[in-house]
């Protein structure tokens, strides 16, 4: 678990000083180091880009504040959210991260789906992974394929979904679960990267959760939130990567 501390040495970017004035410090947003582009890109752990770096600057723009984002592994978002070590994380939903949280509305689209090779068998429904290795990302959780596989589902553990293409390119594994908007942007970008799409099988939109001991009050985030849902700059923001 998680303890506080002068510096937070569990996570990348410390938080050993005053992030801003008491009268509006800066919104600190987390961004898991397992998340690959579209969602995240990272420099030297740090974020650099990507929809979550967009959306939170939106946010802190919609507030008034400065963004402080901080780099945490996927096993710790939780004990980070919980301690009020940062204020919120995006690209989340209910059943994905334990504890009790303030949540936005969904509002990101996406999809889980099966991709695998070109020449691997193809898979029609979730019953024809069953006991074939599989492709997963360490932290993440499939409830939806745990619920159809059990024990039979044999987890195939990448740190990255980088990484876990790259192993399915390489024939380690012949399919792998991923986010239908990180398959269509690493499609597009990577052309030597020939996949196919077998399975679309649990359509989400995804959300925002805040801690109960943010710095910045939910109130106000949720407003900030919902003000660029409904202005469109969120689906703005969703286009350039899509």
């Amino acid at each position: 678990m998680f303890k506080r501390s002068a510096c937070l040495l569990a996570l990348t970017v410390p938080l050993c000083a005053p992030l801003a004035s008491a009268a509006a410090p800066d919104l600190v947003m987390i961004a898991p180091l397992n998340q690959n582009m579209p969602l995240a890109q990272f420099q030297n752990n740090k974020l650099s880009g990507g929809i979550l770096k967009d959306l939170g600057d939106a946010i802190g723009h919609r507030l008034g504040r400065g963004v402080v984002y901080v780099s945490v592994a996927s096993e710790q978002v939780s004990d980070a959210l919980a301690a009020g070590m940062a204020d919120g994380i995006c690209y989340v939903r209910p059943f994905w991260i334990d504890g009790q949280y303030d949540w936005s509305r969904p509002f990101i689209a996406d999809a889980e789906v099966v991709a695998s090779q070109q020449d691997a068998p193809p898979v029609r429904s979730l019953a024809d992974l069953r006991d074939r290795p599989v492709g997963t990302v360490a932290g993440y959780r499939y409830p939806r394929v745990e619920q159809v596989l059990g024990l039979r589902f044999q987890r195939s553990e990448s740190a990255t979904m980088e990484e876990n293409l790259r192993k399915l390119m390489a024939g380690k594994v012949l399919h792998t679960v991923i986010g239908q908007a990180t398959l269509a942007y690493q499609m597009r970008t990577n052309h030597a990267l020939k996949l196919r799409q077998d399975l679309v099988f649990a359509s989400f939109k995804a959300q925002c959760a805040f801690s109960k001991k943010a710095g910045v009050p939910f109130g106000q985030v949720n407003q900030a939130i919902n003000g660029l849902i409904d202005d469109g700059s969120v689906d703005a923001i969703l286009a350039r990567y899509r």
